[in-house]
């Protein structure tokens, strides 16, 4: 009977602290998550999926979508040329701006060569989803 009711408080604790410990992300870490999911996109060659990460671009001209994607791929082949690539991205910080009605998540980006370089990215929300703007 002791072993049931031991099992039975460890139990209850255990909950407990799961419970306690399991707390809903708030809109800072859901938007920087998703501004890193981006740039993780963009930096394994996938410039579809970056783009797709870009606010409002889903009624863009074929030609301007075309440049957008050549673009990014450019700026991927400088960063590959000038730091030999990055090396890992990595959340720092994220901040509400209540009057743009936007979030500024902050990425610093590591690079091969050893150099970081912290970029903003400003995230707005879009049907429930958080866009880079």
């Amino acid at each position: 009977m002791r072993k049931i009711l031991a099992f039975g408080f460890w139990f209850l604790v255990f909950g407990i602290w799961q419970s306690c410990s399991s707390k809903e992300q708030t809109p800072e870490e859901l938007a920087s998550q998703a501004a890193k999911s981006y740039y993780d996109c963009l930096l394994a060659g996938n410039y579809e999926g970056f783009l797709a990460g870009k606010a409002d671009m889903d009624s863009v001209p074929t030609d301007y979508r075309t440049q957008l994607l050549a673009a990014y791929e450019q700026y991927k082949h400088e960063l590959d040329q000038s730091h030999g690539g990055v090396d890992s991205v990595i959340v720092s910080n994220a901040r509400r701006d209540s009057s743009l009605q936007l979030i500024q998540a902050f990425l610093l980006l590591h690079f091969q060569d050893s150099t970081k370089e912290e970029i903003i990215v400003p995230m707005v929300q879009r049907n429930g989803v958080w866009k880079m703007r």
